[in-house]
């Protein structure tokens, strides 16, 4: 019998947790350029946090919505700017890894690094982003009390 409640209180677990990262994430929002306090390091104190799910649809990509949160750093002429936001399309991270962000550089002395996320409300704060953690410990956990319970 203990077994089961077990193994249920780990689908729900992992099912809630889930639910919460995929329908309620939240992003800073804000521009380097108009608040000195979106560059690095963040200063949240005075940037809005938006919930992703309020925002309208955008004309050039009809029924997309947007899923995570995105961080842009950009240096153009040896001045740096800083971009926060909800983000429509990409993928969290590199190959789905979010300590790593895509970097690109052009000409005209142009370089730019997109960071994208969608572990946790509020993870396009930070210069290295991080996967879920407490997701992954509460699972573990979890798992551990199972296999502790067969014995």
């Amino acid at each position: 019998m203990a077994l089961h409640t077990a193994q249920y209180a780990l689908v729900l677990c992992v099912l809630v947790c889930s639910l919460s990262t995929a329908m309620a994430l939240k992003c800073w929002d804000c521009r380097s350029d108009s608040d000195p306090k979106c560059a690095d390091p963040f200063d949240n104190s005075t940037v809005p946090i938006t919930d992703c799910r309020t925002l309208g649809n955008l004309e050039h990509l009809p029924g997309v919505r947007p899923t995570m949160c995105r961080k842009i750093r950009q240096k153009v002429n040896g001045e740096w700017r800083y971009f926060r936001s909800c983000a429509y399309m990409g993928e969290p991270g590199i190959q789905g890894d979010e300590r790593f962000c895509l970097m690109r550089t052009g000409t005209y002395n142009i370089f730019m690094e997109y960071c994208t996320c969608n572990s946790k409300d509020g993870c396009n704060s930070a210069g290295s982003l991080k996967g879920n953690i407490v997701l992954g410990i509460v699972v573990t956990c979890l798992w551990s009390f199972v296999h502790l319970v067969r014995l």
